[in-house]
């Protein structure tokens, strides 16, 4: 099942990342969403490290304003 929830990230942080991926091999944006996730962000419910890094990857890879 697919987990559908909305997360919510501080526009910085949606910023940095969009320019990071712009500028930075992927495989290292990768590694950096995944260290972000796993030591700045608290899961709360639920929520896996998985789902929060797929959620910011989504949100930093296509223009959505959030």
């Amino acid at each position: 099942m697919q987990n559908n929830t909305k997360f919510y990230w501080n526009s910085d942080t949606i910023e940095y990342f969009k320019e990071l991926y712009a500028i930075i091999p992927t495989d290292d944006y990768y590694r950096k969403i995944e260290e972000f996730v796993k030591y700045e962000c608290d899961l709360e419910d639920g929520e896996t490290h998985q789902d929060l890094m797929v959620d910011l990857i989504n949100k930093t890879q296509i223009n959505e304003e959030y």
